[in-house]
C-alpha cells in the first residue's frame, strides 16, 4: 500500500510548512489527485483518516481533488481533457500529444486559523 508512504510524505512536508506558523493549525488540506496518478483516491483517504490521528493534522478537513488528463496536440494546438488512457487528439487524431497534466499529486493549499 504505497497510500501509506504518501500519508507521511504529506504530514511531513505539511509539519515542515508550519514551522513558520507556530500560532496556527491546519482547519483545512486540499490534496490534488491525477485521475493517472497511480494512486487510489479511496485507498488515500482511508489512509489519510487513520494516519492524521496524533498528526498535524488530527483536526483538518482532508478534501481530495481529482484531476482529468489534460493534454495538447502539438499538430492542431488545441488542448482537451482525457477520462482514460489515449494519447489521441480527438480534434485531428494526431498521436502527437503532450500531457499537461493528470499524473500529479500535489498539496495544493492549507487553510490555517488561530489555535485555540
Amino acid at each position: 500500500m504505497h497510500e501509506f508512504f504518501i500519508v507521511q510524505n504529506v504530514i511531513k512536508t505539511v509539519e515542515d510548512l508550519m514551522v513558520n506558523h507556530p500560532k496556527k493549525k491546519v482547519a483545512k488540506a486540499v490534496l490534488l489527485i491525477g485521475r493517472f496518478s497511480g494512486v487510489e483516491p479511496e485507498l488515500l483517504q482511508t489512509a489519510l483518516d487513520f494516519f492524521k490521528q496524533g498528526s498535524i493534522l488530527k483536526d483538518a478537513e482532508i478534501v481530495i481533488e481529482i484531476e482529468d488528463l489534460r493534454m495538447k496536440c502539438q499538430k492542431c494546438q488545441r488542448e482537451f481533457s482525457k477520462e482514460k488512457w489515449d494519447l489521441t487528439c480527438p480534434f485531428c487524431g494526431s498521436f502527437e500529444t503532450e500531457v499537461l497534466s493528470g499524473e500529479e499529486m500535489l498539496l495544493k493549499s492549507l487553510e490555517l486559523v488561530d489555535e485555540d
